[in-house]
């Protein structure tokens, strides 16, 4: 479902990643009272694979590529968890995607972590497996949703989770074994769900990975969608789970790739008349015309019409001019970031952060009653100042600046958005306006370190944004 080139001037900018070579270090088990012992290999370098599912079944490092099986295949973007690219699609029975290269995960330390979108809960639904002996114990992985549950298993070493999954709806899950620790842990939607001490490391030395399908629940398919898989030899924080269940965008607009998606998700940006400067943190981009923008996909945050998810964005700015002087400043505006269900502008539009004529910055948001809208301080000319802008019903829109609390709404019961995942468009309203931000003027000035989350973050959180 990602993007890993990157397309400038009409030329392909690749990331290349060279496998890196495994060092063993072997370790000797033996037995109390007995001669018997069991060796085992413990891995010092991290391997890692991960597979898009965007129109095949390759590794996005060019190592663990796959193949599909049955009647699985791939479907296109308006059903991914983002919208973009396309995901694994498993809708018959022997549907299922399976790794041509034997991956190694023994007596060590992995993470599992993917997108599921399922239509059925109970009974068991395969996630992700690699099995030895079906009858042995600690020799057989699998990952499922159980009775409603995330549950995982070693074989005869297992845990489920806590939480009851709903149909048809996107989650990110996270499967972790510590092999320092002895602990299995599983996460949903970046929050830990689950977890065990004192659990037996994975033991199992062949088999074949697979997608949807394990060898150890012989007549189930996993039913309906799976997309983003990542698979590496480490057991990942949670911090870091956090950041790949919520992260939706990460543009730090260094060169030589200012329009790379570094977040989880790789969603690159469409810039339009934009040029590289000095940021904040290493380079910025910057406006070169009055009609200059930065573009990017995929923000889903609803079923319907009306919207309940939290979210934050945040971003440094730095203005180059602002016309001082205009009368009822409140209603003149220059528009910061503007949301869209199309590239042109339209379509459930909104502008939901702008500066006044006179320099003062200004978020809003549509619910279903009325405009909710905070105007905050000045903003210095030719000065770097961070915003954040967070919002979940309870609170509304809190807005920061340089990493403190300006203001918040209040609580509101919803935000209007749409069935699809929508445009984010940096700088320009293609000449749209909304309630309290009245002029479509575009944004004239630099703009760096961009993130953007499915969740509200903290005041601490937005501090360390604007502290880097």
């Amino acid at each position: 479902m990602t993007n890993k080139c990157l397309i400038v001037a009409g030329t392909i900018l690749c990331v290349v990643i060279v496998a890196a070579i495994v060092t063993p270090i072997v370790i000797i088990f033996t037995r109390q009272g007995s001669t018997n012992t069991t060796t085992a290999t413990v891995y010092t370098t991290v391997v890692s694979a991960y597979w898009s599912f965007d129109n095949n079944a390759n590794d996005m490092y060019g190592v663990y590529n796959g193949a599909l099986t049955g009647s699985a295949t791939y479907q296109s973007a308006s059903s991914a968890v983002y919208g973009t690219g396309e995901m694994l699609y498993m809708y018959t029975g022997n549907s299922y995607f399976q790794m041509t290269t034997y991956f190694n995960l023994t007596y060590q330390s992995f993470t599992v972590d993917a997108w599921i979108y399922p239509t059925t809960i109970s009974g068991d639904w395969p996630i992700f497996g690699q099995c030895t002996c079906s009858t042995c114990t600690n020799q057989c992985l699998y990952l499922v949703i159980r009775s409603g549950k995330l549950f995982m298993s070693f074989n005869y070493n297992d845990l489920s989770g806590s939480t009851t999954l709903n149909t048809s709806m996107w989650y990110h899950v996270a499967f972790v074994y510590n092999y320092a620790t002895m602990q299995q842990i599983i996460y949903l939607d970046g929050v830990q769900d689950a977890i065990k001490s004192n659990s037996q490391p994975y033991k199992g030395y062949n088999g074949t990975i697979t997608v949807g399908y394990s060898p150890l629940i012989t007549n189930t398919y996993f039913s309906q969608y799976i997309d983003n898989v990542a698979l590496t030899t480490r057991a990942k924080a949670a911090s870091e789970i956090l950041i790949d269940a919520t992260q939706i965008y990460y543009f730090s607009f260094d060169q030589p790739n200012p329009y790379y998606d570094n977040g989880p998700n790789h969603y690159n940006g469409t810039a339009n008349s934009l040029t590289g400067v000095s940021g904040r943190v290493n380079q910025a981009i910057r406006t070169a015309t009055t009609s200059s923008y930065i573009q990017m996909y995929g923000w889903f945050a609803s079923n319907g019409y009306w919207a309940t998810k939290p979210f934050t964005f945040a971003m440094w700015i730095n203005p180059s001019s602002i016309n001082y002087g205009i009368l009822k400043a409140l209603y003149v505006y220059y528009n910061s970031f503007h949301l869209s269900l199309y590239s042109g502008g339209y379509s459930y539009q909104q502008e939901l952060l702008g500066l006044t004529s006179n320099g003062q910055i200004i978020a809003q948001i549509y619910s279903s009653t009325v405009w909710q809208n905070i105007v905050g301080p000045f903003i210095s000319l030719n000065t770097w100042t961070h915003i954040g802008y967070t919002f979940s019903t309870t609170i509304g829109i809190t807005l920061y600046t340089n990493g403190v609390a300006f203001g918040s709404t209040g609580a509101t019961s919803n935000y209007q958005f749409s069935y699809s995942p929508m445009y984010i468009t940096l700088g320009y309203s293609f000449g749209y306006t909304g309630n309290f931000i009245t002029s479509s003027t575009a944004y004239q000035g630099s703009v760096d370190e961009f993130y953007m989350y499915r969740r509200e973050l903290s005041a601490s959180q937005i501090s360390s944004l604007a502290n880097p």
